[in-house]
């Protein structure tokens, strides 16, 4: 390659992804491959093409400009590697590749080049290096603050760029503030991609994914979208109208899910209820079946699981029943509990939950919108339960939202072991429990 070829490559990063990787950037590639000098944030749909574009940027920057370093963070040390191997494998690509004086599971040293290194989202791991050339921070939006304030200094004497680039999260944060606050951050290349705009995403996939996750969780993962968890309901009133049925179709799997707040009222006091929903799945399809929905004491609650437990079996036949299990030896003691003394002869597991309340609810809500629940009709509070879902996140209790969450994943994931192996002990003939009850 002659010397102008090679200087056009070194000053135009997008002309070096086409010409020598054979990847054609789209426009908005394009416009970040070749950014000088603005620190950059990218409001990207999923599967738009971002981490390939950082890995190219990162690679052309050790290529291209010795002594440089090109710092990769991510949420987690995985993410961080993930986005390295992209790296790694771009470099791979290369015709004719450079020799190295590094080469590891993180880090990427070009003999008489730059380097690349790739770190978790730790506050104590940034802090060893200084005049950094470019710092990218994959899933920007889920990566801790702190560290924002960590990066700065070492950008400071380099005059080093900082790239951010993530779907979007919640209204708060560092990279929800850069996006928004136009004026505080007045220097920042912005770009948002939806995926709407990306041609290598068809409408079908798209289609797809709003039908699975719900508009709400679409909106944020596809369409850019800022989500606030109290800003709007994630279940709509409108979504149960036409959807009460007489009963459960023959061949159903049943699970009764509960979220236990073994507390009773006082006159000062609005504890929490505790709530036992029972779910059926058939087809594709979810039935709300029945909500135990009380307050009472310790014990009150144990009995009542106990006599909802033997009305189910003797009504439905097998019915799985699963606990949420809170964190800490509290939590294993409780499920311990019940598998042993209440729910002995019973398929009963202790689940341990993650992610916040409104996300394990999303995929309920997403098969409600698309009209896969429904409900059926007796003597319990349907109108009180439809009334505590609509008023989610945002409502005063949430016991009812939690326990039905539970049951939709139980029965979309009824093959988890439980996480107590004492849930499994124990287990009996069902007329021998209900003769000693």
């Amino acid at each position: 390659m002659d010397l102008q070829a090679e200087v056009a490559l070194a000053l135009n990063p997008a002309l070096f992804a086409e010409k020598i990787l054979g990847f054609k950037p789209d426009e908005w590639q394009r416009q970040v491959l070749n950014e000088k000098k603005r620190d950059v944030i990218l409001n990207c749909s999923r599967q738009v093409g971002k981490s390939t574009t950082a890995s190219v940027l990162a690679l052309h920057m050790a290529l291209y400009k010795p002594l440089s370093t090109t710092i990769l963070i991510s949420p987690s040390q995985r993410q961080s590697a993930e986005l390295y191997d992209k790296v790694y494998d771009t470099f791979q690509m290369l015709p004719h590749r450079p020799k190295t004086t590094e080469e590891s599971a993180s880090s990427l040293q070009i003999d008489g080049g730059g380097r690349v290194i790739s770190l978790p989202a730790s506050e104590a791991t940034i802090r060893g290096y200084s005049a950094v050339s470019l710092v990218i921070e994959d899933e920007a939006a889920r990566v801790p603050d702190e560290l924002n304030a960590a990066v700065k200094p070492m950008l400071a004497v380099s005059k080093g760029r900082l790239m951010l680039l993530s779907s979007p999260d919640k209204r708060q944060g560092h990279f929800y503030e850069i996006w928004s606050d136009k004026y505080t951050f007045d220097g920042w290349l912005r770009i948002e991609v939806p995926a709407t705009t990306c041609a290598r995403i068809s409408q079908e996939f798209l289609d797809k994914e709003k039908k699975e996750l719900g508009s709400r969780i679409f909106a944020r993962e596809y369409m850019c979208q800022f989500l606030d968890e109290a800003e709007f309901p994630i279940f709509m009133r409108e979504w149960f109208k036409g959807k009460v049925v007489k009963e459960v179709p023959h061949g159903a799997k049943f699970v009764r899910r509960w979220d236990l707040a073994a507390t009773k009222p006082k006159a000062d006091s609005e504890p929490d209820y505790t709530a036992g929903a029972l779910l059926a799945k058939y087809k594709g399809q979810y039935f709300i079946v029945h909500m135990k929905h009380m307050r009472g004491s310790p014990l009150e609650v144990e009995t009542a699981v106990k006599v909802t437990a033997l009305n189910d079996a003797s009504t439905h036949g097998p019915v799985m029943i699963r606990m949420e299990q809170e964190g800490g030896s509290s939590g294993i003691n409780t499920i311990d509990h019940y598998a042993r003394e209440i729910l002995d002869g019973f398929d009963f597991r202790g689940i341990r939950t993650t992610g916040s309340k409104a996300d394990r609810a999303a995929p309920l809500a997403a098969a409600t919108e698309t009209g896969n629940v429904f409900i059926v009709e007796g003597n319990w509070n349907i109108r009180g339960m439809i009334d505590e879902l609509c008023s989610f996140p945002s409502g005063e209790h949430d016991d009812q939202v939690d326990a039905l969450s539970g049951a939709f994943f139980d029965l979309q994931n009824s093959y988890l072991l439980p996480d107590d192996p004492a849930s499994l002990d124990g287990i009996s003939s069902l007329g021998s429990m209900m003769s000693s009850f």
